[in-house]
């Protein structure tokens, strides 16, 4: 069982990153949303998507948009934590004056592996609370969430929120 509310994984530099992408874009994949209602005023864009969260999510047309940045995220999350690899990724968009409301993930993967925020685009006013602590996350930190006790997110600022969405497994090695 995990026992922290947030871990500082570190920061990156994500200024000259292109969030430009299409209506079309943010609209095309609903699954989450459709799925958990809690997710249901948040836009997803998927880029290594399994929608059962338990496996090794497929690359999508946008994965080669971020490959760069994936290798680098990659190489700070393996510093932090040791062997393993990047199973899932997805942009998440949470639009000014909305939020999502208090609850916490289910499901093994969900439970047992590393959920991480890129901090891409926000503002002062949207703070994040794990487990009764609030936090305002800044553009460029990387922050593990224990997903598995009550979180949410609410966004009272002018400017819609965009953080990547960084699932990581880790490799346990077992000696004999």
């Amino acid at each position: 069982m995990k026992d922290f509310k947030y871990n500082f994984i570190g920061n990156i530099a994500v200024s000259d990153l292109d969030l430009f992408f299409s209506e079309d874009d943010w609209n095309s994949w609903t699954y989450k949303q459709t799925k958990w209602e809690v997710h249901s005023q948040t836009k997803s864009i998927p880029i290594l998507i399994d929608e059962s969260y338990e496996t090794k999510g497929k690359k999508t047309k946008y994965f080669s948009k971020f490959g760069d940045l994936i290798v680098k995220i990659q190489d700070i999350i393996r510093k932090f934590y040791g062997d393993g690899e990047i199973i899932r990724i997805e942009l998440v968009t949470l639009p000014k004056k909305s939020n999502v409301p208090n609850h916490y993930d289910v499901g093994e993967s969900l439970q047992n592996d590393r959920r991480i925020h890129l901090v891409l685009q926000t503002n002062k006013n949207v703070i994040f609370t794990v487990d009764g602590e609030e936090k305002n996350m800044k553009v460029g930190e990387m922050w593990e969430i224990n997903n598995s006790k009550y979180h949410s997110v609410f966004n009272n600022g002018d400017i819609d929120r965009i953080h990547m969405i960084i699932d990581f497994k880790k490799v346990n090695i077992t000696l004999v």
